[in-house]
């Protein structure tokens, strides 16, 4: 701020002494503001006094004439008491009053606490004084023997009551005087400081009008002096390919900023706006937390630049642009910071952005390619461990449950109607082609599977559907189609090099284990699985399928729902790995019987009752109003689900509907038995069929 030619303030000399002005004007106003305000509070408590100089005086000769007249009617003197001791209180009042308005001091106020009061100074208001003091004290003295003795004598009654009559009109008078005075007073200082106030504001707007025209001279010569240097960093920043701006200590944008910063933000970013709040609109809120880290670390010039580099969360990341139509885009930015060193500090931060989305959809597009690649293989993998009938039937199964789907699709679409059944037998059939996908370890398909139900998830909740809905479904529907011929040709590929002989067993004891201990995986339980399924090679392939389905959804069901984890387990005595058994076999009376039978939590009628309140299926008193049986019947409805939060695994509610479907289909009886934290047993009772 030194300049050898102007001083110490150098070229800001002049403006820094008309501010100093400008503070000494407006201090000297605010004081002299403060001390008149006091002086009119001061005369408008000795206003308020005087005016009730003038009703203590009325109330005086009130109180004369009552006890005048008690007196005339041979009043007790125990009676006549009160309205002495009104008449001594008033008195007093009165004459301390009086005695401070001519000689200073303590007066009871308005409220009973003391107040001070100066001397009247003006001579009009002396003389009011000297006037009233003459008749106050002869009426004085003539109210003593009253006030003070403990009797009332008539002649001394008497002896007041005329100075009342001869004294009080013309007291009251002059307390008015008193009064008007002391108002013309408290005006002229009101006069006064209104006077005072508008010549410190028109001494402060001439004072400001100087310093406005010495900032707009200086800054005109400023700007002559950096619009060359301004003109040629704009042509800098108007021929680079990169966003380029300056970031200060509070994370405001510079003024100076490159021409691409609008092509890659697709908005304005004004000089001066807070960097921070832009970047917290456009990326994650992890994201944007470890970016704000990142940047005080710069600024804080406590470590080394290139060893925090490699910290930067904005050298590639997602963000939402408006793409100029009114629609918002993800793209890919990259986001380096520069310092700027000055003296030892860092004054700014240099930051670089520019668009990587290209290159980033590309590592994709190369990702992609090798994970499809790597699904083929495990694909491949997967269908040389099974057995190619099962696959064969699974591969034709899935391929007719999509048909049936595309046909309900095209169906609804031509009725107009009938979507929601639509989407609840989709549900069941795709539910069903995931569960099989998943014992054949298929995943593959069993992730495309859920990603179907996924889409129907969306429709499901929808309160209305119409013919748009189901583009998208049938988008989806196409892509199953493709992963099934994708399958189908890798097998009819590897046909003629043979197949694995496993007695077929992965699809049936194998597979159901597999697919136990995938789940329990996942949610970190241990389960052992047992089975007992050499009768389904005796059944009719559909009966030997619907049944495969069943235990499929029951097991999922089983480990997701019934068993518990380890150290809950631990705590009920049980032993850590949950059991889970499944059997089919034939009855004496040529039927047969599937069961399925876990030992864990069992069934809790009031955590479906919280459910179905939760999901608004009904209300809390509705929910009370069931039994355990019309509770747990709940379980198979298509939607309905206990689970907090669905997954591949479980949260659909559509499992159950697939088992209550099939066992529609086979004709059979359902029987369900549970008892909380032992067990929960699936019974089915079929008829018997003709071999396949």
């Amino acid at each position: 701020m030194f300049d050898k030619n102007t001083g110490v303030l150098g070229k800001y000399r002049e403006i820094v002494i008309a501010v100093a002005f400008f503070l000494v004007f407006d201090l000297g106003v605010l004081i002299l503001n403060f001390y008149t305000s006091f002086q009119i509070a001061e005369d408008a408590v000795a206003i308020n006094l005087a005016g009730r100089q003038r009703m203590l005086s009325q109330r005086m000769t009130k109180s004369l004439l009552l006890l005048q007249n008690d007196l005339h009617a041979n009043v007790s003197a125990q009676e006549l008491k009160p309205v002495r001791d009104e008449l001594a209180a008033t008195v007093r009042t009165f004459d301390t009053t009086f005695r401070s308005f001519r000689e200073g001091g303590n007066a009871p106020g308005a409220n009973g606490a003391q107040v001070v009061l100066k001397p009247v100074r003006t001579e009009r208001g002396k003389n009011i004084l000297e006037q009233a003091d003459t008749l106050w004290q002869g009426y004085y003295a003539a109210l003593q023997p009253i006030i003070s003795q403990t009797t009332v004598e008539p002649v001394a009654l008497e002896n007041a009551v005329l100075h009342a009559r001869n004294s009080n009109v013309r007291l009251l008078g002059l307390m008015n005087d008193l009064t008007n005075d002391l108002e013309l007073v408290a005006s002229e200082k009101a006069s006064w400081l209104r006077r005072v106030q508008t010549a410190g504001i028109a001494l402060a707007l001439l004072n400001f009008a100087f310093i406005l025209f010495k900032f707009i001279r200086q800054l005109r010569a400023s700007d002559a002096k950096t619009e060359a240097a301004q003109q040629e960093t704009q042509e800098i920043l108007a021929t680079v390919r990169e966003g380029l701006f300056l970031l200060d200590p509070q994370f405001r944008i510079g003024t100076q900023q490159s021409q691409s910063m609008r092509t890659i933000l697709q908005h304005e970013l004004n000089p001066g706006t807070e960097f921070l709040p832009v970047l917290k609109g456009m990326v994650p809120g992890p994201v944007y937390e470890a970016a704000c880290g990142y940047i005080e670390l710069l600024f804080g010039n406590r470590v080394k630049e290139v060893l925090v580099a490699s910290l930067n969360p904005l050298s590639e990341v997602e963000v939402k642009l408006p793409d100029g139509k009114g629609q918002i885009v993800t793209r890919y930015l990259s986001f380096q910071f520069n310092r700027v060193t000055q003296d030892g500090r860092v004054p700014h931060l240099l930051v670089t952005v520019q668009d990587v989305t290209e290159r980033v959809q590309l590592m994709r597009q190369l990702s992609a390619a090798k994970s499809e690649a790597r699904l083929e293989v495990d694909v491949l993998l997967r269908m040389l461990a099974a057995e190619p009938k099962v696959l064969q039937d699974f591969l034709a199964s899935m391929d007719a449950a999509l048909h049936n789907i595309n046909e309900e699709l095209r169906s609804a679409g031509e009725r107009g109607k009938g979507y929601s059944q639509m989407i609840a037998h989709a549900f069941r059939l795709i539910h069903a082609c995931k569960g099989e996908a998943a014992v054949l370890g298929l995943e593959m398909l069993e992730a495309q599977a859920h990603e179907f139900e996924q889409s129907l998830v969306l429709l499901r909740e929808k309160a209305s559907l119409d013919g748009n809905d189901m583009v998208a479904l049938s988008v989806a529907l196409n892509g199953l189609f493709d992963r099934v011929n994708m399958v189908r040709g890798i097998t009819e590929r590897i046909a003629g090099f043979g197949a694995a002989t496993n007695g077929g067993q992965k699809a049936g004891h194998e597979g159901l284990e597999s697919l136990a201990m995938r789940i329990a995986s996942t949610q970190n339980k241990q389960v052992y699985l047992s089975a007992e399924l050499d009768a389904l090679e005796n059944l009719p392939g559909q009966v030997a399928s619907d049944l495969r389905q069943i235990a499929i959804q029951l097991v999922r069901n089983a480990v997701t729902h019934g068993i518990e984890a380890p150290e809950e387990r631990m705590q009920l005595a049980k032993p850590l790995a949950g059991r889970i058994h499944v059997a089919c076999q034939p009855a004496a009376d040529g039927s047969f019987q599937f069961v399925l039978r876990d030992d864990g939590r069992g069934l809790s009628p009031e955590r479906i009752r919280m459910a179905l309140v939760k999901a608004g299926d009904c209300t809390v008193s509705e929910a009370a109003a069931m039994d355990e049986r019309q509770l747990i019947m709940r379980i198979f409805e298509p939607g309905f689900s206990t689970a907090e939060s669905a997954d591949v695994d479980a949260g659909r509610g559509v499992g159950m509907d697939v088992v209550l479907d099939k066992v529609k289909a086979l004709g059979g009886r359902l029987h369900l038995s549970t008892r909380p934290n032992e067990y929960t047993e699936f019974s089915i009772r079929f008829p018997g069929f003709a071999a396949a």
